[in-house]
């Protein structure tokens, strides 16, 4: 039986990140998934996910957005791969705003550049949007969009480089334990794999992985479409067109990507479920929401007849912030979940901090919103 330093249980942008980071601190590092790395059924497994410096008035997560910036940048200089590009974020506002004026005053308070644009201002510089649909807007230039699925190609390969391994296809079913802690980990056909420390960054699975300690997770159903611009594709590309947020009808839209084509998202939150279902296609209610959100705002677009679809799934905690922390009553384990859709954001800053945690340091980041113990855990059965 071979034996590592740290297992990985979870092969999505925050388990490959977690683990390409161990790995270049010299760490053995086995990073498993249940299905396949990337995982296809993962939430962190799509082309493109929005970055933004804009959480209304939480200037926590402001801030560790501005953090997480260069970490991708370097990461993007280091690889040389195309995993983060900052071609602005522009959120339409279409009621009294107060969520926007929230971000304004944080992005103040942080000196962070931005821009409040009128409606002439705005359709001046994005002739395909229509006027009417909004009362104002709010750009920030530091936002953007973050390649998730190259990215988690790129830390896993930096896994295997630093001789780490891969595993698809094993799934947790047991934490085998003792007083020392964590001792091995059950998977279905019986396997038992052992090593050192252990991190378990499972994503929609992280309810079913760690029952034994009834973490409060819930988990939503979310949907996006990739929709190939019906005309005038080259003014949909990142150089003329921002990532597009619109904070009251919970909708985003990108850019031109990805062989033609550019999503449009729901970020708010969604439909709560219990398990991950199949197939991972939205429904066409969802076609038709976004159908209409394009015909509102950008109307160009809105009879478009070549697409994709897909759902994913976020993990939640009851308010709202991630889990990063210590699993109780566990010298040796760590849990990093619930990030409700924000992993590819700040994958590389949670995996250098989870890096710094397992190898005993004292983390960079603050990490007292992040607590497990804030949470009410249910005793297991």
């Amino acid at each position: 039986m071979k034996s590592y330093d740290v297992i990985v249980v979870g092969g999505g942008i925050i388990g490959t990140s977690s683990a390409f980071h161990l790995a270049r601190r010299g760490h053995k590092v086995l990073v498993m998934d249940q299905v396949d790395i990337p995982n296809p059924q993962g939430s962190s497994d799509d082309h493109a996910r929005a970055f933004k410096l804009t959480h209304g008035k939480d200037s926590f997560y402001t801030g560790l957005a501005a953090q997480t910036a260069p970490l991708w940048k370097d990461l993007q200089a280091d690889t040389r791969a195309d995993l983060f590009v900052q071609h602005g974020m522009l959120e339409l506002v279409m009621d009294a705003g107060k969520y926007e004026k929230d971000c304004i005053k944080v992005l103040q308070e942080l000196k962070l550049p931005y821009q409040k644009l009128k409606p002439v201002e705005i359709c001046e510089r994005y002739r395909m949007l229509k006027k009417s649909g909004f009362k104002w807007g709010l750009y920030h230039s530091g936002g953007g969009i973050v390649f998730a699925k190259k990215a988690i190609e790129m830390f896993a390969a930096g896994v295997e480089k630093a001789g780490g391994k891969l595993e698809a296809g094993v799934k947790v079913v047991k934490i085998l334990k003792d007083k020392t802690g964590v001792i091995g980990l059950k998977d279905s056909k019986g396997k038992v794999w052992k090593a050192a420390n252990y991190v378990f960054a499972a994503g929609a699975w992280s309810k079913e992985v760690l029952s034994d300690y009834g973490v409060p997770f819930s988990m939503t159903k979310q949907e996006c479409l990739y929709l190939r611009p019906p005309r005038n594709q080259g003014r949909y590309r990142a150089a003329h067109f921002p990532v597009m947020s619109l904070h009251k009808y919970g909708f985003h839209a990108f850019p031109v990507h990805v062989h033609g084509f550019m999503k449009v998202g729901l970020h708010a939150k969604g439909t709560v479920t219990r398990k991950i279902t199949m197939p991972l296609t939205p429904d066409k209610k969802f076609e038709k929401a976004a159908r209409g959100f394009l015909r509102k705002f950008c109307p160009d677009l809105a009879d478009f007849s070549d697409m994709e679809g897909r759902t994913y799934f976020y993990t939640h905690t009851p308010d709202e912030d991630f889990v990063l922390d210590k699993l109780p009553g566990l010298g040796n384990a760590w849990v990093a979940a619930a990030f409700a859709g924000n992993g590819p954001m700040f994958a590389p800053l949670i995996g250098k901090t989870l890096s710094e945690m397992v190898s005993g340091e004292k983390p960079e980041t603050n990490l007292h919103r992040f607590r497990i113990g804030r949470l009410k855990l249910k005793k297991s059965k």
